[in-house]
């Protein structure tokens, strides 16, 4: 039996009608198989949005409708309380994984005995596999202890790196199993621990220390542009896993004392236009952290996390760049309509 089997076996003995399907750009190539398969049982919704984890179920328009929300790709955020019944298919990447000898003497040559192993969640497996060969290889390999947003030991989001803080005293080095850089970048920068990415594409072990170091070059030369920002936009994301409004009354709280100009807008998707628009001398945004980070070329005035503005404006101490991580979110109240839920 499949998960999506087994999906629909759940909802079906939760009594849903109704339901939205939210699928990740790659697996919407797979949608009409996915969609003609929950299509024998139930009215099915694709969500053509793009949406960004387990912390994005979309706008209340996509969902006011619907008794379920499945969603392929991603795992649960424990303290979130979602709007509506939330089942996660996470599509797990699926390869067994070879490290080289000469891969792991990198690890040697520098001493580290204790690894500390970390994945974004599509590579769970891969991680558990990895802990197992370095076990073989005499490393004392550990997993961490996430906090309530993260679902397993070890997982890490772009937002959070409990795994990884819970175990920084203890770990000699980690390594992170994905893909991209983002995840592995933040946990160095969360930890100050010398962190390696196992590719699971390419299965190579590579050091990201000229990653982090042109990163903070590039990071604190788009931060250093707000200094003589006068009108501040602080943006309020109201996706329902990334809602900080009462953190973003405390930036505003803090501009004020330093003489700016603010406004607090809310936004479920926010675009350089729109700040353009406003005519704001600088953001300042609660939601995402990859928002300000990946997408800051998009964006004619900088963009910066809550830490960042902070730091840049002596409300903490200047040292080491601090990420901007989640641990909880402020409860998003919701007019939903039950009269609306289920139906054809």
């Amino acid at each position: 039996m499949d998960k999506i089997e087994e999906c629909i076996i759940k909802l079906k003995s939760a009594g849903s009608k109704r339901i939205l399907l939210q699928l990740p750009d790659g697996l919407k190539p797979k949608v009409f198989d996915i969609f003609n398969r929950f299509a024998k049982e139930f009215n099915v919704i694709v969500s053509s949005d793009a949406f960004y984890g387990a912390c994005d179920v979309g706008n209340v328009e996509s969902y006011a409708n619907v008794d379920f929300i499945v969603q392929f790709g991603h795992s649960e955020i424990p303290n979130i309380k979602y709007p509506r019944p939330m089942m996660f298919i996470e599509y797990p990447y699926d390869t067994r994984i070879k490290i080289p000898y000469e891969q792991l003497s990198l690890l040697r040559t520098k001493g580290y005995k204790t690894i500390g192993v970390l994945f974004s969640v599509q590579y769970r497996d891969q991680a558990i596999q990895l802990l197992d060969i370095l076990k073989e290889e005499s490393f004392d390999a550990i997993l961490g202890k996430q906090d309530e947003r993260l679902k397993y030991p070890g997982q890490v989001l772009g937002c959070n790196f409990s795994s990884a803080h819970s175990i920084s005293l203890k770990a000699d080095a980690f390594i992170v199993v994905s893909t991209g850089m983002f995840h592995a970048i933040g946990v160095q920068l969360a930890t100050d621990k010398e962190v390696y990415i196992f590719d699971v594409n390419s299965m190579k072990l590579t050091s990201i220390k000229e990653e982090v170091d042109l990163f903070l070059r590039k990071r604190y030369a788009k931060i250093s542009r707000a200094l003589d920002a006068r009108k501040i936009c602080v943006v309020v994301d109201t996706k329902i896993g990334q809602y900080r409004e009462k953190l973003a009354d405390k930036i505003i709280e803090q501009a004020k004392e330093l003489g700016l100009e603010t406004v607090k807008v809310e936004a479920n998707d926010v675009k350089p236009t729109d700040m353009e628009n406003i005519m704001c001398d600088a953001v300042v945004f609660t939601g995402c952290p990859r928002v300000p980070i990946d997408d800051a070329g998009k964006f004619k005035m900088p963009v910066l996390t809550p830490p960042e503005f902070q730091q840049l404006f002596g409300l903490k101490k200047a040292g080491k760049y601090v990420m901007d991580e989640i641990v909880s979110v402020d409860e998003l109240h919701l007019n939903l309509s039950s009269d609306k839920i289920g139906g054809s």
